[in-house]
């Protein structure tokens, strides 16, 4: 009773309670996207994708404007420092044409499957028999830039994927031209059991789904002991650098982007083996990636002005060669000596800001 008619006596108590309700609900806005993204599941997720063993096999589709391509792959995972695999067998490959693009395209498409039927024929019998490094999905700064820049719903699922129960993790994104994915995981461990990856205009290009998988340690040992002989990974072609190795590498300061799009920080720096004087800078939302290379190579340099099939355009006067690269377009260019070469599944208008924003910036140095 006596709290009671305190506060109605207190003159400033209705002033201080609005002023701490205000002040509070910024805050609650701002933070909630976080709080209410499934963070515990992807994280359980991607613990799995360091921890768990297995062994097993999975089809997989890649799906791009040339075409399709399904392929079984046998996969072993020993953690937290074996992921690889290899290719088995072919299921099935559709090429698409575009054949409205004129005689000269035309002959361009042709004379690219004719090599590529070639190069197939060399190099399919020993790409089935040669083991790849995979990388496993999601570090801590993925996870970190997944939550703020994409949704993440978890849902049960009645579907059994190689007898095993699952349920799947749902990433749809918070910004327009960014894509939407499904992970379908085992729910004993967390595992990844099957992934579908889609494109901003929701079009399946990734996809895989594992047919047999085995967690039973002496199972994945055994098979271990069988595949240690012949698993010779190639080396890698480039190396994690710091900015400070870059610069030494290019004997210059790298230039990076003023404008990025909506949520993209830089995710890594590359060293490239065989290419002098080259660095990779490798940008991502937790998704999506985009990369520039820059390079102070003069062969390079000479090279890169005498790019076939691209249109010319120009940016505050600088000349920037820009033309198809995969489902976008990739932009091409140098300011003094230094190149610069930059692709990415964003659509052409945002990369183009990126590019804007690094002519400004070597322009200013």
């Amino acid at each position: 009773m006596r709290i009671h008619k305190y506060l109605i006596c207190h003159k400033n108590f209705r002033f201080i309670l609005s002023l701490l309700c205000s002040s509070a609900l910024p805050f609650l806005l701002y933070v909630s996207p976080t709080l209410f993204a499934d963070t515990d599941t992807l994280e359980r997720i991607a613990e799995a994708e360091r921890e768990v063993s297995y062994v097993g096999v999975r089809l997989k589709t890649f799906i791009s404007p040339r075409g399709t391509r399904t392929f079984e792959e046998l996969v072993i995972h020993k953690s937290p420092d074996v992921f690889c695999g290899k290719e088995i067998s072919a299921v099935g490959e559709r090429k698409s044409f575009e054949g409205s693009r004129g005689d000269e395209n035309r002959r361009d498409t042709h004379r690219r499957d004719r090599d590529e039927h070639r190069r197939n024929g060399r190099e399919r019998g020993r790409d089935q028999s040669r083991w790849r490094q995979h990388r496993s999905l999601f570090s801590e700064k993925e996870i970190a830039l997944i939550a703020q820049n994409y949704n993440l719903e978890k849902s049960s699922s009645t579907e059994k994927i190689a007898n095993y129960e699952t349920d799947i993790l749902t990433i749809t994104p918070k910004f327009a031209n960014r894509p939407t994915k499904r992970i379908f995981f085992a729910r004993k461990n967390g595992a990844i059991l099957r992934s579908e990856s889609f494109d901003a205009e929701g079009v399946l290009r990734l996809m895989f789904v594992y047919t047999r998988i085995s967690f039973d340690p002496e199972t994945v040992e055994r098979k271990w002991h069988t595949f240690q002989k012949e698993i010779k990974l190639e080396p890698q072609h480039s190396h994690p650098i710091s900015l400070v190795e870059g610069e030494k590498i290019l004997k210059t300061k790298p230039i990076q982007p003023k404008y990025l799009p909506p949520g993209f920080q830089l995710r890594d720096v590359h060293g490239i083996k065989g290419k002098n004087q080259t660095i990779h800078l490798i940008y991502t939302d937790g998704l999506l990636d985009f990369s520039i290379f820059e390079t102070t190579n003069k062969q390079v340099l000479r090279d890169s002005g005498r790019r076939r099939g691209s249109d010319t355009i120009e940016i505050d006067g600088t000349r920037v060669h820009k033309h198809r690269h995969g489902p976008t377009y990739a932009f091409s260019w140098s300011n003094k000596d230094i190149g610069f070469f930059l692709f990415g599944d964003m659509p052409a208008n945002e990369m183009q800001k990126v590019v804007e924003s690094i002519i400004h910036i070597a322009k200013e140095r």
